[in-house]
C-alpha cells in the first residue's frame, strides 16, 4: 500500500507498506528496489510490462513511472487482448490492495 502527497505537479510516495495478502500459485513477489530498477531500465530494454491495476479514477491521480492503467475488471474481461502475447515478458502488477 502506497501512501502519496502531491508536490508540484507530481505524487510522491511517502511510504510503502506491504499488504498482507497469499499469493496465487505461480505469483512471485518483486521488491520495491527491483521494480524501481526496471522502470529506470525502460519497458524494452527490462522485458516487462507494468500494470496499475487501480480502478481508473484512482489510477489518473497518479502512478509509477512507465505504468499503464488496466483496471482489475478490465482485465477480467478483455486481459488476453491487453496483455503482451510474448510469454517471456515479465508481467508486474499494483494495486491499493487486495482486489
Amino acid at each position: 500500500m502506497v501512501k502519496y502527497k502531491v508536490e508540484g505537479p507530481d505524487n510522491v510516495a511517502l511510504s510503502i507498506k506491504k499488504a498482507l495478502i497469499s499469493l496465487p500459485k505461480g505469483v512471485t513477489e518483486i521488491k520495491t528496489a527491483e521494480v524501481a530498477a526496471l522502470v529506470e531500465k525502460g519497458p524494452k530494454t527490462g522485458n516487462y510490462l507494468l500494470v496499475d491495476a487501480r480502478p481508473a479514477k484512482i489510477a489518473s491521480a497518479g502512478h509509477i513511472p512507465t505504468a499503464v492503467s488496466i483496471p482489475v475488471n478490465v482485465l477480467k474481461k478483455k486481459g488476453k487482448e491487453l496483455l503482451p502475447a510474448d510469454k517471456n515478458t515479465m508481467l508486474v502488477f499494483y494495486c491499493g490492495g487486495p482486489t
